[in-house]
Order: structure tokens, then C-alpha cells, then sequence
């Protein structure tokens, strides 16, 4: 025993001895117990075992060393039915009576042999844990760790099975749970065969030599939740006549082959997995139908991220799928599918110069599949690869900056029939937009294509294609046809056409290539008409510059007057209605841009005069006053006026004088009248006048009343006042004497 560890156990027992001295008596009973707790836990080897807790944080695993009893060596576990489980159970003191609130637990055990599987039970029902038990060989050996035949009511958990042929094996047992354990350097990992309702959560399935990190064939509802398959020799996971597997939270990375493979399993749910970093594929469905894959992150595998052979029903949304060596998904036969939503980017580059290349979706020999509101860009080769449909849909996605070495880019569609492909946005591909190729009875409809480096929409021995709604613009060729001999496409459908950057507005539009191919009720991506010059007055609302403007797919207008701007406005791509109020008095050049979605703009300018003609106006109309000779005069008046007022001006500045002042809170302008000397008795004239910076006036003219003061009856002393003011001293007199008298008294 280390000298630490029997230092704390005397420390401990110290303690106790010195409670024993206090309440002996009391509590002997209590204490015997703790005393024997401390006692047996002072007497345990913890070591810091090597075995690794794999966390998972947005996909990626840290491992963090567990503290763990040690462990008790112990023989192989041989248990052949339920008999066997209640004798080995009584002999060797496990806890539990083998039924549901009491299972039989085997914990602690650290069993490694060379020559037999360590722990094997066979053709048993009743409930039973093992947990904390350290499974393993010397060296790699052709016997298993942990075999389970015929078993229910099964749980493992904080188990470390290593160096054996198959870590974990499950044979024909129904609702095992597996938590927290690691089958790592085996042979192959874990093998669950002809089991169903089995469970794995937090386990790691890692290192194996040759085998798979996990295994399943002919077992139903299945979940693997929040655990790790990594660096093995050959898949990650392999799945084989399963149904309703479940696969969420997982991290794949790191092996040989494929990340997962999974055949000929239905309604499987493959969620918010990290997997990245395989020698092959990131995800391979071969025959797996009415599967959901939904919300993973697929990156850096060394062929295709997401695999799809023959799947039919299947919904796969919301991934994030990225540098792959080959395409990012891959969709080989089979139909009736969703492809929704996805962002897929930058596959196809790793072998680029070498002379590889590849699709973001590569969508083959299939039948009614939706290609629908993705993100598809910088692939190297085709933004969205579709060969070989019929009656398949690309709707909604959008698909940029794709570079192809092979001619055709965005989206190409080739050798399919009854195909629509609607409402796109694609720009900036190299080569084409929208490429149909030897395809019959295809619709191509509302999708804007713009700033691809050759032709906007190309069809090549297409028959049959309509074509309208489309907005074609600042492509070098915005649309071509090369039909057959017998072939015939219509690029409107009668009534309304296409749109077009290089439109001139008149007549139909001569698509290139084949002669007299032509849009007979075409129109301008972008137009704009002229500006004419307006005035207004200052202050005065609802001024605005006219703008005859039209584009099918608009952004917004830009309105600035010199170098500053006025406003920036979603634009419905109808008229402009420029709204130029607020502007200071002068003239200004206003400029109105209005924008496409694609970022191309046309402008047009004009000048906005704005005057002021309008006098300031009386707030209150001033009124007359009237004061007392010797009173001193001070009134205020205001005006309202949107400009400034300039000058306050009185026409009588011997008597009287007036100061501007600023603004009050209000927002008037304020003059403040006073007289200039010591009024006489009588009656003033005054003119009052506020004017503007621009020479605009107004004036009032007002009379100041100025009495003089009355005089008392017979001119004598007013002795009713002198009275008056005797009487009220003396009072004040009374009142002082009684005050000092009260507080005298007090003292």
C-alpha cells in the first residue's frame, strides 16, 4: 500500500476514534459501520487506468482519463441459462436476485485470457448488469471477449474489451444496453447479428485490425447515439438487413474504408453525425429505402461524401457535405426521392491536378427524385450533374461558381425525359448556366442565370423543351439551341417568354445557333427610362423624381443627391417613386440606381431645386402692449420658418430695441423686445419685423400703452397707507416681543 494512501486511512480512522470517544454509547453502531467503509476504502488500489471517456462536441473527441476502482482478477464467466446465472450468482456473493428492480451485477473484473472468450452467457432471461470489468489478451488472439447468445434484459456499461477477435459479440438476444464502453485494438469491434431493440450510447469502437468498428446483419431497430468509430482497419460501421436503424450523434473518421456501409436496410435514420476523413466513402445506402440522412457533416473523404445506390423514399436535407475527393453526393438508380437543402462545396479537388473532377450532386438513372433548395458551389466539375431521369425535378437550389473542365457547369441535365427544371439561381459557372442535353419534353421556367462565362441557357439535340419565365442576363451568349434535324424546342410558351440583359425592345429575340430559333414575347432583364428635372419648396413634402423602370427579378433602388445618400429601398421592379424631401435650399444632382438581383444596375440622373419663397410666419400674432411710466417693457414674439431667420427689426430703435435669439425647444425663432430709454406717458407705434436668410419677411405692427401713474385726492399724504403701514409695523413689533418672551420662558 502506497505510504499516502495509509496516511489518509490513519487520518480517517483518527477521526473516527475521536467521534467513538464522544458518543460511544450513542452511536456504536453507526460508527462500526463508517469505520469498516473507511477501513475497506482505505485498503482499495485505485490506479489511473488507461482506459479513454470520448466526449463528443460538435464532432470532435477528447479523451479524458477515468478514475475507476481497480480491478479484481478473476477466471472466464461461463453461463449457460438462468439456473447457472442464480448458482454462479449465489457462489460468487453478486448482487442482485436477477429480476428487474434487482439485477444480477458482475462488476470489477479484470479477466485476460489468451484462449477462451472471457465472458460468455448463453439462453438466458433474467436481468443482469455488467459493469467496471477490463476484458482483454495479452497479445492479438483468435478468441472473443464478450460473447452474449439468447439473452435479454442485458446491460454493459464502463466495460474496456481489448486485443480480442471480435470485442462485443450479439447473437439472437432482444433489448441489450450498451453504455459508456470501449471495444478498441480488436480484431473487429462489436458484431450485432439476428438481435433487435439493441442500444448503444457514449461507447467508442475503435482500432480494429481488420474488421469493422461495428457490425450488424439481420437486426431491427438499432441505435447507435453519441459514440465514436474510429481508425479501424476496415468500415467504420457495416449494416446488413437492418430496419429502423438508428444512427445520431456519431463520430466516423479515420477508417480504412468507408465510414459507414449499410445494405439492404429500410427506414433508417442517420442524423447529425460527423464524418470525415475515410479511405473511401463518407456514407454508402446500397439498397436502403425509405432512409433519412439528415443534418451531418460529411468532409474530406477520399471518394464520394454521401453514397447513394438504389435507395427509393429517401429524404436527404440539410447536410453540410464538402472536400471530398469525388462527388459530394452521389445518386445511382433508383428514385421517388428528396434531395433538400443541403450546402455542398469544394468536392472534386483533390485530384484536380491530376486531371480529376467532380459533381456537387451527381444524380443518375433515376426516376421522380426532387433536387430541391440547396447550395451548390466551387465543385470542379458540374454544380448538379442529372443524367438519365425522367420525371425528375431541380427546383429552387442555388448553384455558383462551379469550374468545369469539361464545357458545361451550373446545372446540366443530359439524356432525360419530362424533366423541369424551375426556379433556380445560377451565376458565375464556368462554362453554361443551364445545359440540356439530348433530353426530350423538359420544361425550364423561372430560373435567373446570370455571369456565366459562355452561355447563360444551352440546349444541345434537346426536342421538345419548353423554355419561358427565364431571365437571361450578362452572360456572353444569354441563350443557344442546336437542335437535331427533327428536333423542335420553344423558347415561349405562347403568351410570355424570356428575359434578356441584351434585349433591344422590339420584335422577337434570335436565340443562338440554329437559324430562326426565336422568343417571340421577350423582354428586358433591366430597364429604366429618364429623370426629369423638379423644384419644390423648402419644407414642403411629397417630393419625388419619377423613374419608369422594369426588371422581373429586382433587388433594390438607390437614391443620392450629390455624394450623399438619401435612401436605399427594396425595389418591387415596377416605377420608381423617388421620395426627395428634406433637402436644404440649392440644387442638387440626384442619381436613381436601381438593381437586379444579379448586382448589374442602370442609373439615370436629375436636378432637384429647392427654394425658399415662403415669408416666416407668425407663431402668435403679436399684440399691443401696455405698461406704466417707469416699468420696464419686455416681450417676446416667434415665428415659425423652415429656413433661418436672419434679422429681428423694429422701425422705432430710439425707444425700443429687439434681440434675435436661436431656436427655442420647440423649434421657433424668438425675438425679445425691450425699450431702449425710459418710456414718457403716451402712445407708441411699433413695426416688428422677422426676416429670413433668403430676404423673405413678415412684420406686425403693434401700440405700446405707456401711463402714467394716478394721483392721490387734495395732493396731501395718503394717510390711509401711512396708517396702513404704522399699523402693520407695530403688529410686527407685537410679534417679535412675543417671540422672545416664549423662548425666554422656555429657558
Amino acid at each position: 500500500m502506497p505510504d499516502t494512501r495509509r496516511k489518509e486511512r490513519e487520518n480517517l480512522i483518527g477521526l473516527n476514534e475521536a467521534v467513538l470517544d464522544g458518543e460511544r454509547m450513542k452511536h456504536a453502531k453507526g460508527v462500526l459501520l463508517i469505520f469498516a467503509f473507511l477501513f475497506v476504502f482505505g485498503s482499495m488500489n485505485i490506479p489511473l487506468n488507461n482506459m479513454a471517456v470520448l466526449y463528443e462536441d460538435v464532432g470532435i473527441t477528447q479523451p479524458v482519463e477515468r478514475m475507476l476502482p481497480s480491478y479484481t482478477p478473476h477466471g472466464v464467466i461461463n453461463i449457460f441459462n438462468d439456473t447457472d446465472f442464480a448458482t454462479q450468482a449465489a457462489s460468487e456473493s453478486w448482487p442482485g436476485s436477477g429480476n428487474e428492480t434487482h439485477p444480477y451485477l458482475i462488476q470489477g473484473y479484470s479477466i485476460n485470457t489468451d484462449v477462451e472468450v472471457s465472458v460468455y452467457i448463453q439462453d438466458v432471461t433474467a436481468y443482469f448488469e455488467m459493469r467496471d470489468c477490463l476484458i482483454s489478451s495479452s497479445t492479438h488472439q483468435n478468441v472473443g471477449g464478450v460473447q452474449l447468445i439468447n439473452v435479454t434484459h442485458g446491460h454493459l456499461e464502463n466495460c474496456y474489451i481489448s486485443y480480442k477477435n471480435t470485442g462485443l459479440d450479439i447473437d439472437n438476444c432482444d433489448g441489450l444496453t450498451v453504455v459508456n464502453c470501449t471495444m478498441d485494438n480488436n480484431a473487429a469491434g462489436a458484431t450485432v447479428e439476428a438481435s433487435n431493440y439493441t442500444s448503444f450510447t457514449d461507447c467508442s469502437f475503435t482500432n480494429t485490425t481488420t474488421g469493422s468498428g461495428f457490425y450488424q446483419d439481420s437486426s431491427h431497430w438499432t441505435s447507435i447515439i453519441n459514440c465514436v468509430l474510429n481508425y479501424n482497419g476496415d468500415y467504420g460501421l457495416e449494416s446488413y438487413w437492418s430496419d429502423h436503424f438508428s444512427f445520431t450523434g456519431n463520430e466516423v473518421t479515420g477508417n480504412d474504408y468507408a465510414g459507414l456501409l449499410v445494405e439492404n436496410s429500410h427506414y433508417g435514420e442517420y442524423h447529425n453525425n460527423m464524418v470525415f476523413a475515410n479511405g473511401e466513402e463518407g456514407i454508402i445506402l446500397f439498397d436502403c429505402h425509405r432512409a433519412t440522412v439528415t443534418e451531418n457533416t460529411i468532409y474530406d473523404n477520399d471518394r464520394y461524401g454521401l453514397s447513394l445506390v438504389g435507395p427509393e423514399y429517401g429524404v436527404f436535407s440539410h447536410n453540410t457535405i464538402y472536400n471530398n475527393t469525388l462527388d459530394g453526393i452521389n445518386y445511382d438508380t433508383g428514385g421517388h426521392s428528396v434531395v433538400d437543402s443541403n450546402d455542398v462545396f469544394d468536392n472534386g479537388w483533390t485530384n484536380f491536378h491530376l486531371g480529376a473532377s467532380a459533381c456537387g450532386m451527381n444524380i443518375e438513372i433515376v426516376t421522380n427524385v426532387t433536387v430541391t433548395g440547396n447550395q451548390v458551389h466551387n465543385n470542379s466539375l458540374h454544380g448538379i450533374n442529372l443524367r438519365l431521369a425522367t420525371d425528375s425535378v431541380i427546383q429552387d437550389n442555388e448553384v455558383w461558381e462551379n469550374y468545369g473542365v469539361m464545357g458545361e457547369c451550373g446545372i446540366y441535365v443530359e439524356s432525360s425525359t419530362f424533366c423541369n427544371v424551375t426556379a433556380n439561381l445560377v451565376y458565375n459557372n464556368t462554362q453554361n448556366g443551364i445545359t440540356i442535353d439530348t433530353s426530350d419534353d423538359c420544361i425550364v421556367t423561372h430560373n435567373i442565370v446570370y455571369d456565366n462565362t459562355l452561355y447563360g441557357i444551352y440546349l444541345v439535340d434537346c426536342n421538345r423543351t419548353i423554355l419561358y419565365y427565364n431571365d437571361m442576363g450578362w452572360n456572353p451568349t444569354n441563350a443557344r439551341d442546336l437542335e437535331g434535324v427533327n428536333d423542335i424546342n420553344y423558347w415561349d410558351n405562347g403568351e410570355v417568354g424570356n428575359w434578356y440583359s441584351d434585349y433591344d425592345g422590339s420584335g422577337a429575340y434570335n436565340i443562338s445557333g440554329t437559324p430562326n430559333q426565336r422568343d417571340f414575347h421577350p423582354s428586358n432583364s433591366l430597364v429604366v427610362g429618364t429623370i426629369s428635372d423638379i423644384q419644390y419648396e423648402l419644407g414642403s413634402t411629397g417630393n419625388t423624381l419619377f423613374l419608369g423602370a422594369q426588371a422581373l427579378n429586382p433587388d433594390y433602388y438607390e437614391v443620392i443627391a450629390g455624394s450623399a445618400t438619401i435612401g436605399t429601398i427594396d425595389w418591387n421592379g415596377g416605377d420608381i417613386h423617388a421620395n426627395v424631401d428634406g433637402l436644404d435650399v440649392g440644387v442638387y444632382e440626384v442619381t436613381i440606381t436601381a438593381f437586379h438581383v444579379s448586382g448589374h444596375y442602370l442609373s439615370e440622373a436629375a436636378n432637384v431645386t429647392v427654394v425658399d419663397t415662403s415669408a416666416p410666419a407668425w407663431v402668435q400674432t403679436p399684440m399691443d402692449q401696455t405698461i406704466n411710466v417707469g416699468d420696464w417693457l419686455s416681450f417676446e414674439v416667434r415665428v415659425s420658418e423652415f429656413s433661418e431667420v436672419d434679422d429681428w427689426i423694429v422701425n422705432d430703435t430710439l425707444h425700443f430695441s429687439i434681440d434675435g435669439y436661436f431656436q427655442d425647444a420647440t423649434g421657433y425663432y424668438v425675438g425679445l423686445i425691450t425699450n431702449a430709454t425710459t418710456l414718457e406717458a403716451g402712445t407708441y407705434g411699433l413695426n416688428i419685423t422677422a426676416v429670413d436668410i433668403y430676404g423673405n419677411s413678415v412684420s406686425a405692427i403693434i401700440t405700446i400703452h405707456v401711463l402714467a401713474p394716478s394721483t392721490p385726492p387734495g395732493g396731501g399724504d395718503p394717510t390711509g397707507l401711512l396708517l396702513i403701514a404704522a399699523g402693520g409695523g407695530a403688529a410686527a413689533v407685537i410679534i417679535i416681543l412675543l417671540v422672545i418672551f416664549t423662548k425666554k420662558k422656555k429657558v
